[in-house]
């Protein structure tokens, strides 16, 4: 829901305050006064192309708080100082040991993301336990099964019996 309202907000931002989006608006009312006679379609092409663009940035942004890709060249480029691992961490650990297991998850079947999802798996551990996680990484097998997905990863894990384990 939290994403639907980032998407909503987006488009709003784009709609009234860029010039494309200004456009879109004035295209519209000039057809509904009867201004121009264009279709409906190409009226509203600056509105729809800010849609698509604004799904694309939501969908984008989701991913890199998740851990799931790097930042873009563009964000790099305007951004002076970029989020940081730790930042991305603490940011998925406060949604709490449900979206750290399935970002975990998620994150193993990327080997490029090892380094990143061991720092995730270690900064978890201090809230929460590894059997914990791996219960809610994937519902649908025993999280003993999850556990040896996230050791063939490559994932160091704390040893069954310590308390890091549960």
């Amino acid at each position: 829901m939290k994403k639907i309202g980032t998407f909503l907000s987006a488009l709003i931002i784009f709609a009234i305050s860029g010039w494309i989006g200004r456009l879109g608006i004035i295209l519209i009312i000039l057809r509904i006064i009867g201004v121009i006679d264009w279709s409906w379609w190409i009226a509203a092409l600056p509105l729809e192309y800010g849609f698509i663009y604004c799904l694309y940035m939501t969908i984008d942004g989701a991913k890199y708080r998740a851990g799931l890709k790097e930042a873009g060249a563009y964000a790099g480029f305007t951004a002076p100082i970029l989020e940081s691992e730790d930042f991305q961490i603490q940011t998925i650990i406060k949604e709490g040991p449900e979206y750290i297991g399935e970002t975990i998850g998620k994150l193993c079947k990327e080997q490029s993301r090892l380094k990143f999802n061991q720092a995730l798996l270690d900064a978890s551990l201090e809230h929460y336990y590894c059997l914990q996680l791996a219960m809610f990484a994937d519902k649908k097998v025993n999280a003993y099964i999850t556990i040896k997905k996230w050791k063939e990863s490559g994932l160091k894990l704390p040893e069954e019996g310590t308390p890091e384990f549960g």
